[in-house]
């Protein structure tokens, strides 16, 4: 059906049963939602383009929009391919309005600025609403990851769920940890949403693995929260897992930020070993400053490396994972 734009106390166990295109706005910020609705149960939500720059979740999601029409579905489910619009027509992480990051705009503000706005549209209108939440995210253009699928720890029964959500990613590694304020994610755990974010590897395109990962995940998702029926048991693979108490293990941007201005220069590669102290990469400097050598801050695996090689001084270099 054609988009419409969408009252404030929609509710979408009101819709008909079928396929909906419902388009939500308000003051310069907006997105456009595809539902299914099937008998009474759970809303799953799932949005990719969180950040302008991430086009996994973009690429997968438009190709279910198309041609995805479930027999027996079991409660609503809600694609956004496109939550930032004006970032990802801008090609760029954050929103070009205010150069918000929305990932670090939650719950964000009615009366606030553009990116505060649109994390209040979403999370008022869509995130309230749902029993199961799953954010698609990637490095973007600037970095290149080993692909992870994670959580907000928590305990009982909502932990529990996550972890079952996280495992029918199954190709991907796990790596969950405690709250952070500002993400889509902390928004979920405030509500009580069960919610996980995946992370594919990003590079300024579309890894053909990636994309069959996220396919295959969304399906098994699917059939393990009951939502469609089963055809066979699900066959996942067993999964590497890395649950840390540290606030900041997972906190991609704190680590091994660039000291100067510069031009980047890694010595190591994605999904390499490295020993603690072991040399990184180098940050040339390029008006007067001289060279600098970054070190390892920890033993671990390289699962996010920079691929753009013009650096700001505090810049992310690289993180490493304990596993």
């Amino acid at each position: 059906m054609a988009a419409s734009s969408l009252p404030s106390h929609l509710n979408f166990s009101r819709l008909t049963k079928g396929f909906h295109t419902l388009r939500f706005s308000t003051r310069g910020a907006g997105f456009t939602a595809y539902v299914w609705r099937g008998e009474p149960g759970p809303v799953l939500v799932v949005n990719g383009a969180t950040h302008g720059d991430e086009y996994e979740g973009p690429t997968v999601l438009r190709q279910w929009t198309e041609s995805w029409r479930p027999s027996g579905l079991k409660g609503t489910v809600v694609f956004i391919p496109v939550l930032n619009e004006a970032a990802f027509y801008a090609g760029q992480r954050c929103h070009p309005g205010d150069g918000g990051n929305l990932a670090r705009s939650f719950p964000g503000r009615g009366n606030g600025r553009v990116s505060q706005r649109l994390a209040w549209l979403f999370d008022t209108q869509v995130l309230s609403q749902a029993q199961h939440y799953i954010d698609l995210h990637s490095a973007g253009a600037a970095y290149q990851l080993f692909p992870w699928v994670g959580y907000v720890t928590q305990s009982g029964a909502l932990e529990s769920t996550q972890r079952a959500m996280s495992a029918c990613f199954d190709t991907f590694w796990c790596w969950s940890g405690p709250y952070l304020p500002g993400r889509t994610l902390s928004a979920a755990f405030a509500r009580g949403v069960a919610a996980i974010y995946v992370e594919c590897q990003g590079a300024g395109g579309v890894d053909a693995g990636d994309a069959a990962a996220l396919d295959r995940g969304l399906h098994h998702v699917l059939v393990r929260l009951g939502y469609v029926p089963a055809r066979g048991p699900l066959k996942l693979k067993r999964q590497v897992e890395r649950i840390t108490r540290d606030v900041d293990e997972a906190h991609l941007q704190v680590h091994h930020p660039a000291p100067h201005d510069g031009l980047f220069v890694p010595s190591i590669q994605l999904a390499a070993a490295v020993r603690r102290g072991q040399v990184i990469g180098v940050v040339h400097g390029l008006e007067g400053v001289g060279a600098s050598v970054v070190k390892a801050e920890r033993a671990g695996k390289v699962v996010l490396l920079r691929r753009q090689r013009s650096v700001r001084k505090g810049d992310a270099l690289a993180t490493l994972a304990p596993i």
